[in-house]
């Protein structure tokens, strides 16, 4: 009660006084006499151990009155036990807590920004950075540091008011001297990167995350700052600490990574840093030991993202290829063969040999530069692996490859087999699909009496059908002492359907031979039949009197006569380049023969010569007069042709 009652007086003088000093600067005039006031009211405040409130009205003081040196080792001194020219009170009061200093520098740090003054800003800002960490770790100084930093115990008072400076006056300090302040007081990385962030240096906040302690929460920190970041200015951020991330969460780097896909984030310069990552899990699997107490493993992290940029777009061949081997590591094939099934389009053709080699060569390369998935290579990778034969069938299939994908389906399920086969359009193929089929079926046998065998074989003929493969065809594949009695059946079917083809056999024999009758009917008749030509017949493209000419004439069963040249030139434009070259170079021949003809030569070489004139005579007539021009398929061919003006005025 007595405390209470001296107190109250007390109170009651402290408001007497502080309203004598607002009414003492009420009656200033100017600035000086104001700050007159001020050092009076802060001198008062101070000789009383407040020190905090003196030090703001000493902040209000010009320079010229209260220079910034002096006020501040003064307010500084009694820390260190110096405090000369100081009360008791005021030494005691500036001796407990640096607040009074913090005080003071803030209120000249805020004058300072009114003025844009970014120098004073900085010292001053990395002065006040020190003092309120020297008070963080004066108020927790009452735990080991190493149980400090184990448990994150931080007063609340000075962390409020650290966050409290550094929000404040986040634009007005130079950020890598405030982080470099910062973790050289052991202050947790996720402080120092949400500072740099903010600050707008993003390298200083992600190095800062990353080089804390707890790496898993700083690799955390360091994802929420290049998240929160711009992407222009995050980018190049993401690619430099890609490893790290992944490495310490990499299903969380896996989904920021595969956020910022749509904002232009590459896979391709991200693809190095995943693979980096499954080669450590590689490794640690192999070393079967802990590999490293950072790294987190994470089967699911990679591909998640692979998959991820696959279904927003992304048409890289690199990213297709490696998440294929990513699959094909896998113990399950399912996701593989999804995936497989999704990218790789059916193939075209009917049959993988139609239109040649070449050809179908052409083509699988068009489509391999076409599609971003390599399929050599992912058939490839498969095929190593010795498993997921099933996903190495698709991509035969893929190419085309119809028998190499029924080899290797009937290694892993034979009724795949039968189904591919089945699939073929081509008959060649089919029956030789089957017969690999039937020979396989065969090969697997059990029994000794070679029953089991001719059941297995004699299911494939029944599955084929009797029009691919007969008794016949996989005889040699069945024991030598299998029992007729067990495919008497088959054979039974086999000889009448062999009985019925020689019947239509004979048959076809039977037409061929009348046919051949015949044409030997007509050939000798029209042997005997001649053509009549009138004396005043004319050419009937020259309208030239043919028995007057000097060259060759043809005469037709149509009754058209036509002379050789006017012939040839109508011909001609008619016949193929391979045909109008023949003509060319049996008229060089016979020009040539007759020329040799004129010289003295042996009775035996003039008949050699004869003989090659007419044969070679014969061939000329074929190819130009095997027809009537005006009757035959020349005139049919040249009904879309204009007609020739110099044929105007002719009579026929």
């Amino acid at each position: 009660g007595t405390t209470g009652e001296e107190s109250m007086p007390q109170k009651v003088e402290e408001k007497h006084i502080e309203s004598q000093f607002e009414y003492a600067k009420s009656l200033c005039t100017n600035p000086s006499q104001k700050a007159t006031v001020n050092v009076a009211r802060a001198e008062y405040h101070l000789s009383k151990g407040r020190a905090e409130l003196a030090a703001k009205y000493l902040a209000q003081c010009p320079s010229s009155i209260m220079p910034f040196a002096d006020t501040s080792a003064r307010l500084a001194l009694p820390m260190l036990g110096m405090g000369e020219g100081n009360s008791i009170k005021a030494n005691e009061s500036l001796a407990n807590s640096n607040m009074a200093l913090i005080t003071f520098l803030t209120d000249k740090m805020k004058s300072a920004k009114l003025k844009n003054d970014t120098l004073v800003c900085t010292m001053l800002g990395s002065w006040l950075a020190e003092l309120h960490l020297h008070e963080r770790e004066r108020d927790g100084s009452g735990k080991p540091a190493y149980l400090r930093r184990s448990h994150r115990h931080v007063p609340p008072v000075s962390q409020v008011l650290l966050h409290q400076f550094l929000s404040s006056f986040v634009k007005d300090m130079d950020p890598k001297v405030i982080v470099d302040i910062l973790a050289s007081h052991d202050i947790r990385a996720g402080e120092c990167a949400g500072f740099s962030a903010a600050a707008g240096d993003i390298n200083a906040a992600v190095n800062a995350a990353l080089f804390g302690e707890d790496e898993k929460a700083g690799a955390l920190d360091a994802l929420r700052v290049l998240n929160d970041s711009a992407i222009e200015n995050a980018e190049p951020y993401y690619y430099k600490h890609a490893t790290v991330l992944l490495s310490r969460a990499p299903m969380a780097a896996a989904k920021s990574f595969l956020a910022r896909y749509s904002e232009g984030l590459s896979e391709t310069k991200l693809l190095p840093a995943f693979m980096q990552y499954e080669r450590k899990r590689t490794k640690k699997h192999l070393l079967e030991e802990k590999y490293d107490s950072v790294f987190v493993d994470d089967e699911n992290a990679s591909i998640k993202y692979l998959e991820g940029v696959i279904n927003q777009g992304s048409r890289s061949r690199a990213v297709f290829n490696y998440l294929t081997s990513l699959y094909a590591a896998m113990n399950d094939e399912g996701p593989l063969f999804r995936f497989l099934s999704t990218h790789v389009p059916p193939f075209t053709s009917s049959s993988s040999n139609s239109g040649g080699i070449s050809e179908l060569m052409l083509k699988q390369s068009q489509e391999e530069m076409s599609s971003p998935l390599d399929k050599s290579h992912a058939l490839r990778t498969i095929l190593r692996t010795g498993r997921h034969f099933r996903s190495a069938v698709k991509l035969y299939m893929g190419f085309g490859m119809r028998q190499q994908a029924v080899e290797l389906a009937l290694k892993v399920d034979p009724s795949l087999a039968r189904e591919l086969a089945r699939k073929s359009d081509d008959k060649d193929e089919k029956k030789r699909l089957w017969l690999m089929i039937a020979r396989n079926a065969a090969a697997h046998g059990t029994s000794r009496d070679g029953k089991d065998i001719v059941a297995r074989v004699v299911a494939v003929l029944k599955d084929c059908g009797s029009d691919i493969l007969s008794i016949e065809d996989v005889l040699p594949f069945l024991p030598d002492f299998a029992q007729i009695d067990q495919f008497k059946d088959e054979i039974c079917d086999a000889l009448a359907s062999y009985s019925s083809k020689i019947e239509h056999y004979i048959k076809e024999m039977n037409e061929c031979d009348q046919t051949c009758d015949a044409l030997r009917d007509e050939i000798s008749r029209l042997r005997s039949v001649g053509v009549q030509v009138r004396t005043n017949a004319r050419c009937a493209f020259t309208n030239k009197y043919v028995m007057e000419s000097d060259e060759p004439f043809y005469a037709f069963p149509s009754g058209y006569v036509v002379l050789e040249k006017a012939l040839k030139r109508e011909v001609l434009p008619h016949l193929n380049e391979k045909q109008r070259d023949r003509v060319k170079f049996i008229e060089e021949e016979l020009a040539r023969l007759r020329r040799r003809r004129t010289t003295s030569r042996m009775p035996v070489e003039k008949a050699k010569d004869d003989f090659e004139m007419d044969e070679l005579q014969h061939e000329l007539d074929g190819l130009i007069a095997a027809e009537c021009p005006l009757t035959g398929s020349v005139m049919v061919n040249s009904i879309t042709q204009g007609f020739d003006d110099d044929h105007t005025g002719c009579t026929f």
